[in-house]
């Protein structure tokens, strides 16, 4: 193989693994904004059922 194409290569080769990377930290990120929110409205939920009917 010509040595003039491995820099191409090269960049490739980083653009694909860094775009993994990335993907896998964003996926990663949302997961836990998600986890977050479902612990917010599980709380809130609770702390109405324990202050009891209004009525």
């Amino acid at each position: 193989m010509d040595r003039s194409n491995w820099p191409l290569i090269l960049i490739e080769g980083v653009l694909v693994f860094g775009g993994a990377l990335l993907f896998g930290w964003w996926q990663l990120r949302s997961v836990a904004r998600d986890a977050r929110e479902t612990k917010r409205r599980r709380e809130a939920e609770a702390r109405e059922e324990s202050d009891g009917p209004a009525a």
